[in-house]
């Protein structure tokens, strides 16, 4: 469930967990009541049919391409070529799947083995090309139809698209939930959709939107996490609703210049663009809320389009069935805009994504109900967020062209808890959190095609952070207002040379930040051999580096001048496609991080590379280390015959040296990770009519993470949960196991094709460990489980 809270007063499961003793009978067959009357009243079929059409444009210098051909495979004599304009266009296509391969002379052919066309909605294709520079007969196999324009070795590289995430199981429209599918990446919490990316902290990933930096995008950032505070880059749900996904990359790994401030994970985001020939609108209601979306020319005499989502939640339904919020009050609603406008030379863009979101715990007013140390307290916490941003790309001539974008993002999180006495009256404030953060980003960068071998990619990253932080604890710790600012300057540039069977690419970026002036040199390189057609091999390195977090910044003790954390990072690949639809990945890494800030004590066992939402009360240096290193295995077979499959596995180690110089696992080592997502689909078709149904399932099956034993007679003097240091993260919880489940059926009718779908998070209800603290009021232990099973049941109807 994405937007849930930990809770610290039930000591086997979190407050929305289901109750299955009591309820579980009853809300299955209310669910399947609800389900069936729905089916019932999705209207009987016609012919369906739709339209795909499309652009086809050269990858670096975006020129149109005349004359590709269009092919739709495995059916006869339907095909076309692009026009003078680089444009295509298939009418009267039946609604369904199906394979797409563009072919031009001098060019990789691309296939796009994943193509639906539903009725209510054209699919439109805005393909890139890349220009051959090798005797092989290639064909480049992609999820979506654009590609990270300046890196051809694609390690570490992952494209996430909008029909994957309504098909696999409990997603719930968010794209980093999605990306716990790939090899490596894994849940931090069940509550939230921050992601741990090879033994790194999730606090080490970086979202993007449009190729820039912004603050956390997603709604209740403090959602699972032990302290209730915010996290630097996970929360309940994205604020962009996928609705509105457009071409979106998740990069792991040795990253291409360009990619910086970041050590684990790169979630990088687009919008997709509005239909410009007719106005679409999406609707869908579920247990979660409710996401609007629409689109559309804004003339019949322009090319300009707009694409507009908002979405509201509401959580009332949940409680009817079984949900218990234990008296918190969760609430969130988002507002998201794309406007793209055709230019001479190029395309204008102007975006925005707003969202606010606030959790309330009231405590009860009969102190007899009062079992564990938060239910004396009444808490609020509040989230805000809104990033507006300008994207402008232009081709100059056959060789140059420049893409451009500046934004302007801002957080607002802030927590106050007041304390209730044993008379019910409020003793005064209790804690007060309040963080702000703000970013102005601006790129730049120009794309040079010398010849079919040589191209150049050359420009800059520029963002300007302001930040701030206060905090008041159990009336007596306190953290003044401490606001920062600087720079991050990162210029780049790129080579990427091309012959025959071999590319290679070799950059160079610089980091800079003016706060206290810190800079690094950062190399790039990568190298691809392509064996044959189908198969090659891969290695990349990377220097990187990235910013502390702002509560580091702002935690005082002179934390402002901490330099960069760095880390080299190096992998290998093999990749072999064997056939259309199905291909293999393996990939072996290695990272060593260094100049990692921690409490330079030889006692001591702090490093910031275990660190979420912990606030910092110490002297911190750029002494600490850490070490990850693992082999992931992956097979994809892409939906075909209406069957598709992502298998996984990684086993790794995840290790780091602070203050004590011992070196010993993070808290994110658990060792192994498996994957295995799979799903079916039948559609019907008969007398006109198009029906489809589907089951998906996702079983993951990992280590435990790593926890610290805990102190009793410390913590029961401190009145505060308090740790064995010198034990630090020598307990591995146990393996963690959960089934997800996504069931749906969809029809067409006319213009307009349904869809209605249950998902089941933790369809088993296994009861899988999260965390451990000592409870103040029950004056022991408590062991935090996650979720249990979280249905939710949503249509969505498309015209």
């Amino acid at each position: 469930m994405p937007f849930f809270k930990a809770d610290l007063n039930k000591n086997s499961n979190m407050k929305s967990s289901f109750n299955i003793n009591n309820t579980f009978l009853f809300h299955y067959k209310f669910v399947w009541v609800i389900l069936l009357i729905l089916i019932g009243k999705i209207g009987i079929a016609q012919i369906n049919t739709q339209t795909l059409r499309g652009t086809v444009t050269d990858q670096d210098n975006q020129e149109a391409l005349v004359g590709v051909n269009i092919q739709v495979l495995k059916l006869d004599n339907i095909g076309t070529t692009t026009d003078q304009d680089g444009t295509f266009r298939l009418e009267d296509m039946p609604v369904g799947r199906y394979q797409i391969q563009a072919t031009y002379v001098g060019y990789k052919t691309v296939l796009f083995p994943e193509v639906v066309l539903v009725a209510g909605k054209e699919t439109i294709l805005n393909i890139e090309m890349q220009e051959s520079s090798s005797d092989l007969e290639t064909v480049e196999v992609r999820a979506t139809a654009q590609t990270i324009s300046t890196n051809a070795v694609p390690l570490g590289i992952h494209t996430l698209t909008i029909d994957e995430v309504r098909r696999f199981p409990a997603t719930f429209n968010d794209p980093a939930r999605l990306a716990v599918s790939v090899a490596g990446v894994v849940n931090d919490n069940d509550q939230a959709n921050g992601i741990s990316v090879r033994g790194n902290s999730p606090a080490n990933m970086v979202w993007r939107l449009e190729g820039l930096d912004i603050v956390n995008p997603n709604h209740l950032s403090n959602a699972g996490t032990f302290s209730d505070r915010p996290t630097a880059s996970g929360g309940g749900v994205n604020i962009l609703s996928a609705q509105l996904l457009g071409t979106s990359n998740f990069l792991k790994g040795a990253f291409p210049v360009g990619y910086g401030n970041a050590l684990s994970g790169i979630m990088d985001m687009n919008f997709r663009t509005g239909n410009n020939q007719q106005r679409e609108y999406t609707m869908e209601f579920g247990l979660l809320g409710v996401d609007l979306s629409t689109e559309g020319p804004f003339s019949t005499s322009s090319d300009a389009s707009y694409l507009v989502n908002y979405r509201y939640s509401f959580v009332g339904i949940l409680d009817l069935l079984g949900v218990s919020f234990g008296g918190e009050a969760i609430s969130f609603q988002d507002l998201s805009f794309n406007i793209h406008i055709p230019t001479k030379k190029g395309t204008l863009g102007f975006f925005g994504i707003g969202g606010i979101s606030k959790n309330e715990f009231t405590a009860e007013r009969d102190t007899s109900l009062w079992e564990f140390q938060k239910d004396n307290q009444d808490i609020l916490y509040q989230n805000k967020m809104g990033a507006v941003g300008v994207t402008y790309d232009m081709t100059i001539n056959s060789q140059w062209s420049l893409e451009s974008a500046v934004a302007l993002s801002t957080l607002e999180v802030s927590r106050t808890s007041n304390l209730l006495m044993d008379d019910l009256t409020i003793e005064s404030l209790y804690e007060q959190d309040q963080l702000d953060e703000q970013k102005i980003a601006f790129q730049t960068f120009f794309n040079y095609k010398l010849d079919t071998q040589n191209r150049f990619k050359i420009g800059v990253n520029a963002t300007q952070y302001s930040f701030s932080q206060s905090r008041i604890f159990n009336f007596l710790e306190t953290i003044p207002q401490n606001a920062n600012s600087g720079l991050l300057l990162q210029p780049f540039a790129n080579w990427q040379y091309k012959k025959a069977n071999w590319v290679i690419n070799t950059g160079l970026q610089y980091s800079y930040f003016s706060l206290n002036e810190s800079s690094v040199l950062e190399p790039r390189a990568s190298i691809r051999y392509n064996l044959d057609a189908r198969k090659y091999l891969a290695a990349s390195y990377g220097l990187h580096s990235q910013l502390q977090r702002p509560q580091v910044y702002s935690s005082g003790f002179e934390n402002d001048q901490l330099d960069f954390t760095k880390a080299h990072h190096v992998s290998l690949g093999y990749h072999q496609y064997l056939n259309n639809t199905t291909k293999f990945s393996a990939e072996a890494y290695y990272q060593s991080l260094f100049d990692v800030p921690i409490i330079n004590d030889s006692i001591r066992t702090f490093s910031t590379i275990n660190l979420i939402d912990q606030n910092i009360n110490a002297t911190l240096t750029n002494a600490g280390t850490g070490t990850n290193y693992g082999l992931e295995l992956s097979l994809q077979r892409y939906i075909q015959n209406g069957f598709y499959y992502l298998v996984n596995t990684s086993l790794y180690r995840s290790l780091y040296v602070a203050g004590d110089g011992v070196e010993r696992s993070t808290r994110f080592d658990g060792n192994y990770i498996l994957n295995i997502t799979s799903g079916k689909e039948w559609t019907k078709t008969k007398k006109g009519k198009n029906k489809t149904w589907g089951v998906n399932a996702r079983l993951t099956y990992l280590g435990g993470y790593r926890d610290s034993p805990i102190d009793v007679a410390a913590s029961r003097e401190n009145r505060t949960t308090t740790y064995v240091e010198k034990e630090a993260f020598s307990i591995q919880q146990d393996p963690y196991f959960k089934l997800d489940v996504r069931l749906y059926y969809k029809k067409s009718k006319g213009n307009r094709s349904s869809m209605i779908a249950l998902d089941l998070q933790n369809a088993t209800s296994q009861e899988n460990v999260a965390f451990s603290y000592y409870d103040t009021q029950q004056e022991r232990v408590v062991i935090q489980n996650q979720l249990g099973l979280i249905p939710n049941l949503s249509y969505r109807i498309q015209f």
